[in-house]
């Protein structure tokens, strides 16, 4: 897995993750949202579940196989 982030402090939300860690990324930010559920925060619980959307929706467009040609 690579550590280096795409992108630098000020690139948008959500496009600082390499392609190879959206996997992982969905799963953390799924498990964020599951946290603060719990805790009552439910302003940041959505806004993990928007992160996680954008992150489906990059893996998505960005890992499909174009298949033979």
């Amino acid at each position: 897995m690579s550590s280096i982030l795409n992108g630098n402090k000020h690139s948008a939300a959500g496009t600082r993750v390499p392609t190879d860690l959206l996997p992982t990324a969905i799963r953390y930010e799924a498990a964020r949202a599951v946290i603060f559920e719990q805790q009552g925060n439910f302003v940041r619980a959505n806004d993990c579940l928007r992160l996680k959307r954008y992150y489906e929706r990059r893996a998505m467009e960005e890992c499909l196989d174009p298949g033979p040609t």
